[in-house]
């Protein structure tokens, strides 16, 4: 019989790694709940392309990195377009962004902005590296599209900078691919290696009437950007129900060494129920954007989950993470819920309670100008363990542990709780290790037995949840 070493690492209840039965409980997605409003994209040289942003945390600041357009469609099917460039903006606490002034370019007869690049492009999205081996003059990163004008043509270009301002082209990456969307880049200290996400296709099975080609997520790696391990497309848990993502939004979750998540932004063209666009505020646009230029005006975009422990095996979720939401002036649109890249760890606006999670989402996309939003959720709590009142019971496999006391991240109702019973390494409860039942809403609460826990220490056993009305979200020995 396997074991599985847990040590003193967090156990995400993400995912059934650990779950050996069920009985009338399940995994379910948590939505993340919309706070204020960061930036609106409405200088001249900026608009309602102002997305593909890429977030770092940088000492005790917030560095947004994003392109900057403006695209409107004429009576003629044509478009009026701005020049595309590619923007900077800083934030104490990712609640308010200011614009970085940069004063490098000229627009509308001045350089009082904060274009960092002035080049027309479709993407350019910036990392910073933590490999131990990285030349310090080549900290920031970029990856972007190439394009005929490149020197080596078409492609996938790494650029670097000692500042994350000035950027220089170091070479075009032997990686085949589409590259025509926001592509990550990852050094990834358990493996040592860097992960490159990136989008890719391949024929659909149906051919579409203005496309017949299926957006992917291709992966590679490599321990020094020159030579590159080359693993294709993405392997998914389930394949039975297709799904296109234009972007990957692939990072490491914090908190854990073992599991990846990302929030791809997934492509559908609804061109056989256009129907629903005619009861629809932007209706007329729809309407005219179908006759001009096809897929533009019947594909929409939403956001869902997918997360690994390995980064190429992904469990990924048909229900969306984000929707359009309501119907308004300015949604259900191609380009909706394109999120920001880059998680964090952030203090909570309600005094006492512990710290969250935040992501940027934008709004408004090709409509008008760009709104940013910031999107918060619990710590771990982008999926849990869980069951109705009426109870669900969860038994892990066997596995060992390290440390003396045991903690939960965890939510009930009022009268709701979670009772935890640890058991052998065959399921039998073992006597004075059986919790009373915990209610409340805690990232950390300490569950008590009557006797202790280090004497148990790197024995297999198992852990049984007894649930009613209560997520479980991770759970941690210390």
């Amino acid at each position: 019989m396997s074991t599985y070493n847990l040590g003193k690492n967090r156990m995400l209840c993400w995912d059934d790694l650990l779950i050996e039965k069920t009985d009338n409980a399940e995994i379910r997605m948590h939505k993340p709940i919309k706070r204020e409003k960061v930036i609106t994209m409405d200088k001249s040289w900026e608009g309602n392309v102002c997305t593909y942003a890429s977030i770092l945390k940088l000492g005790d600041t917030y560095r947004m990195y994003y392109r900057a357009q403006n695209i409107l469609p004429q009576p003629d099917g044509t478009y009026e377009r701005n020049k595309t460039c590619f923007c900077v903006a800083e934030s104490k606490d990712l609640k308010e962004f200011k614009r970085l002034p940069i004063n490098k370019y000229e627009r509308d007869g001045e350089y009082n902005n904060n274009i960092f690049l002035d080049e027309k492009r479709d993407n350019f999205s910036i990392f910073y590296d933590k490999n131990p081996a990285c030349p310090e003059n080549e900290r920031y990163k970029a990856l972007s599209m190439g394009t005929a004008k490149e020197i080596y043509g078409e492609g996938l270009y790494l650029y670097v900078s000692a500042d994350g301002i000035d950027f220089t082209l170091k070479e075009k990456l032997p990686i085949p691919g589409t590259f025509d969307s926001f592509n990550v880049l990852i050094w990834d200290e358990e493996s040592e290696l860097y992960r490159l996400f990136y989008r890719s296709e391949r024929e659909f099975e149906e051919t579409q009437k203005w496309r017949g080609i299926h957006r992917t997520v291709n992966t590679s790696t490599s321990k020094d950007l020159v030579s590159f391990e080359h693993y294709g497309e993405l392997s998914y848990d389930e394949e039975n129900i297709p799904m296109q993502f234009y972007t990957n939004n692939v990072v490491r979750y914090p908190r854990v060494k073992d599991m990846f998540i990302g929030f791809p932004m997934r492509y559908i063209d609804r061109k056989d129920y256009t129907e629903n666009f005619e009861q629809m505020p932007l209706a007329e646009r729809h309407k005219f954007m179908t006759e001009k230029h096809g897929r533009e005006g019947t594909a929409i975009t939403d956001a869902t989950i997918m997360t690994s422990r390995d980064g190429y095996n992904f469990k990924k979720w048909d229900e969306a993470y984000i929707t359009p939401g309501i119907e308004a002036s300015c949604n259900w649109w191609y380009g909706n819920c394109l999120i920001a890249y880059g998680i964090f760890e952030t203090p909570s606006d309600e005094e006492g309670a512990p710290n969250e999670i935040s992501m940027l989402i934008p709004e408004n996309y090709r409509i008008k100008a760009i709104d940013y939003y910031r999107y918060t959720t619990r710590l771990d709590g982008f999926f849990s363990w869980y069951a109705k009142f009426r109870g669900g019971e969860i038994l892990t496999k066997a596995f060992t542990f390290e440390g003396s006391e045991l903690e939960i991240n965890f939510s009930s109702s009022a009268l709701g709780d979670i009772k935890v019973t640890v058991c052998d390494e065959n399921g039998n409860e073992l006597e004075g290790y059986k919790s009373i039942r915990i209610f409340g809403d805690s990232v950390s609460r300490k569950v008590k037995f009557e006797k202790e826990l280090r004497l148990l220490e790197n024995k297999p056993v198992r852990l049984k949840f007894e649930l009613h009305d209560c997520d479980l979200y991770s759970f941690k020995f210390n």
